[in-house]
């Protein structure tokens, strides 16, 4: 273990400048040539773990754009590589999953698109622990690991995919497929502010509201038409009331569009709505309500039609078991290396949570420490590059030994 702490030390100028490489390659969620560059790139710098990349096509996801039209959109693949073991996909509890999400939430006309090395060893820039730098974690944890250990009693399976920002509207089918084959998995998503690593997240999702009324001139047919953006502002006005009632939920109307010509009664509303739930009671009860209110809306007889698309696609993480075992093997990790352990629960969802809802214990804050994501001042601690990975190969050990 001493060899693979001092070689994974000696490779952090390396961390940073692939770091770096990385998150100049712009792969915002919807940016679809970029996250195919940003694949390319990945399929060759993961070459070190010395198993072939295979290379998973997912299907495309649907989209209301701000007129109310649904599209579908594509992509970037999935990744993934399969090292130690008998090379067997079946299920197996020693079957060890490592992913991460390779998407950024910075589009093509965001300026943030370049890193810059800061004082005291931190480097800001786009992706550099959401979660580029977990990415980087992850690969040389798993490349000590297959330079230091025998990894012939579990399998390592790593998987980075491309529309976690988004939902993971499309990986959801990945996960449906294949998260049985599991016994638990590491993500690598960045650890909390002040170094603490997730618990138990909320669980989360959006609802899309469109409400379609009647067009007509705002002097000369003022009574003829039925203001979609006034009816829809009625309605969210009462989802925004449901705030309040259960502890664990809030419910948040993050964007209303609607309207043109300011002399022309509007006939199309659309509303994004973010909720955010503590458990399956709290995910039961707000979906009920969203349900009710589009209901009590939709009332075509006077001239208004309301429909809604969505759901919680990322359930509670709840602290159970499962995960309670495998965060006191982080634990112990930690203390190989003179370290502690803090943990905190979070109102942010990851794959964890989806994972977690298809009965795979997870730890998903095992990415690098740093601040400011979703921002232009989003930076990452360099020196925890290696530390996060020499504790990620200490998990590894204590699995492979057993």
């Amino acid at each position: 273990m001493n060899q693979a702490y001092d070689w994974l030390q000696t490779r952090s100028n390396d961390m940073a400048s692939e770091l770096e490489t990385l998150c100049n390659i712009n792969s915002s969620s919807d940016n679809l040539d970029g996250l195919l560059r940003a694949a390319d790139w990945l399929t060759q710098y993961f070459q070190p773990l010395g198993v072939p990349c295979e290379r998973i096509e997912l299907p495309t996801y649907p989209v209301i754009d701000d007129l109310g039209n649904e599209t579908n959109s594509t992509t970037g693949p999935a990744l993934r590589w399969d090292m130690g073991g008998a090379g067997d996909r079946g299920v197996d509890q020693k079957n060890v999953l490592l992913t991460i999400h390779y998407d950024t939430v910075y589009g093509l006309q965001d300026p943030f698109q370049k890193c810059t090395l800061l004082e005291g060893g931190r480097m800001r820039g786009p992706g550099v622990i959401d979660a580029k730098g977990g990415i980087v974690v992850m690969r040389y944890a798993a490349i000590a690991a297959r330079k230091f250990l025998d990894l012939s009693p579990l399998r390592l399976t790593v998987v980075l995919t491309p529309d976690e920002e988004i939902g993971s509207p499309s990986t959801i089918t990945l996960w449906n497929k294949i998260a049985h084959e599991f016994g638990s998995a590491l993500l690598f998503e960045p650890s909390m502010a002040d170094g603490s690593l997730v618990s138990s997240r909320k669980g989360t999702g959006t609802f899309t509201i469109v409400v379609h009324g009647k067009a007509a001139h705002a002097g000369r047919n003022f009574n003829a038409g039925r203001n979609a953006v006034v009816h829809a502002s009625r309605m969210v006005a009462d989802l925004h009331e449901l705030n309040g009632q259960r502890p664990n939920v809030t419910v948040n109307v993050g964007r209303i569009r609607g309207g043109h010509a300011v002399n022309v009664v509007p006939d199309l509303a659309v509303t994004r709505v973010n909720v955010r739930v503590g458990s399956m009671e709290d995910q039961r009860w707000i979906e009920s309500q969203v349900q009710r209110f589009v209901e009590t809306y939709n009332v075509p007889d006077q001239g208004y039609t309301v429909s809604v698309q969505g759901s919680i696609h990322a359930p509670p993480k709840i602290q159970d078991e499962g995960t309670n075992d495998l965060m006191k093997r982080v634990e112990r990790s930690a203390e190989k290396l003179g370290e502690s352990i803090r943990w905190k629960e979070s109102g942010g969802a990851s794959d964890g949570n989806k994972l977690q809802g298809l009965n795979l214990p997870n730890v998903d804050t095992l990415g690098p420490d740093g601040d400011g994501l979703h921002s232009d001042q989003e930076w990452v601690s360099l020196a925890s590059l290696p530390r996060k990975a020499s504790l990620v190969f200490g998990i590894l050990e204590e699995m492979a030994s057993e």
